[in-house]
């Protein structure tokens, strides 16, 4: 199983990011992407099932929540969060720019540009950072955690941000039971499939792949778009593959297609690198497991655009490995 997360970590390291070496550029990263693409497009949800049902599009599924909806949202709670949320997200995006600083210097340390007055600034933002940090969770806890705003509109996204920060200091466990909060109280939110998604994260880290499975499935039953399905059905292949299997590789195989039946995303985005993993993983899968028989249905389901192009790689592949080792020497 080691090996597996192994391979994972590095082939996806954006979605599972656990080395605290590199936090300060996931931070830069997510500060200068995120804000402006946001975190996850709306679109139709579909439900995934570990090993079971065709975790692609599904028929009949529940309308997405509004961005930020909380479930009987409260004017006047609403009215009283809104200062409280601002002056947090002030916080934050003063944090964020931080991160963009320092990011910027490990880029010229990394670069040999950095001297004796680089190493004075680094120590003075990574002090500021960290009280900036401390002041973000905070912030967001005064809200999430107030009786009187619990109907507020803003409580999802507080959650959310909350749990982030906690992440970011370290605090996995709290960050994960805010999580879990998150889901638990608000779960027509928009917000609840990214924190199941956030979930799924924490267990794929630390192992815990069933648990791993189950956050998956819980993020592509919530209102979740196209991006944010691709990279929960991406998290839940690779755990099925860890857990290993038939079932669970069959499921792997499953959820890989539904990332390709969803189509290509932006060039460049992070949903490319996955659209690309995908492709690629699904026909090493489906040569070295999938059933020869069934597979120009199988492949069927990934779509009009690649299901043709995988059949025939896969199929490619199954018939050089049918054909005889050439021999060493010319037989005579």
């Amino acid at each position: 199983m080691s090996r597996v997360v192994e391979r994972a970590a590095k082939t996806a390291s954006s979605l599972t990011e656990r080395r605290r070496a590199t936090a300060r550029r996931v931070a830069a990263f997510m500060a200068l992407t995120l804000a402006s693409a946001g975190c996850a497009a709306q679109g139709a949800p579909a439900l995934a099932a570990r090993g079971g049902a065709d975790p692609g599009t599904g028929a009949g599924a529940p309308a997405p929540a509004a961005r930020g909806g909380a479930d009987g949202a409260d004017a006047g709670a609403s009215a009283a969060a809104e200062p409280i949320f601002r002056e947090a997200e002030s916080l934050a995006g003063r944090y964020r720019v931080i991160g963009v600083q320092l990011f910027v210097l490990d880029q010229a340390a990394e670069a040999g540009a950095a001297g004796g007055r680089g190493a004075a600034r680094r120590a003075a933002l990574e002090a500021e950072a960290a009280r900036l940090r401390a002041g973000v969770a905070a912030a967001y806890a005064a809200l999430v955690d107030a009786p009187a705003l619990r109907a507020a509109e803003q409580r999802p996204r507080a959650l959310l941000a909350l749990a982030r920060a906690l992440q970011d200091s370290g605090d996995a466990r709290g960050a994960e039971a805010r999580l879990r909060q998150l889901a638990l109280e608000h779960p027509a939110s928009g917000e609840a499939a990214e924190a199941y998604l956030a979930l799924a994260d924490l267990a794929f880290a630390a192992g815990r792949l069933d648990e791993a499975v189950i956050a998956c499935d819980g993020a592509l039953r919530g209102a979740a778009g196209a991006p944010l399905r691709k990279r929960a059905l991406y998290v839940k292949s690779w755990s099925l593959r860890g857990l290993g299997g038939r079932s669970a590789t069959e499921g792997a195989m499953r959820a890989l297609r539904a990332i390709v039946q969803l189509g290509p995303a932006r060039a460049g985005s992070l949903e490319a690198t996955i659209d690309e993993a995908a492709e690629r993983e699904l026909v090493e899968l489906y040569a070295a497991h999938g059933d020869l028989a069934q597979a120009r249905a199988f492949f069927a389901g990934a779509g009009e655009r690649a299901g043709p192009r995988l059949l025939g790689e896969v199929e490619a592949r199954a018939a050089r490995r049918g054909r005889p080792e050439p021999p060493d020497r010319p037989a005579l």
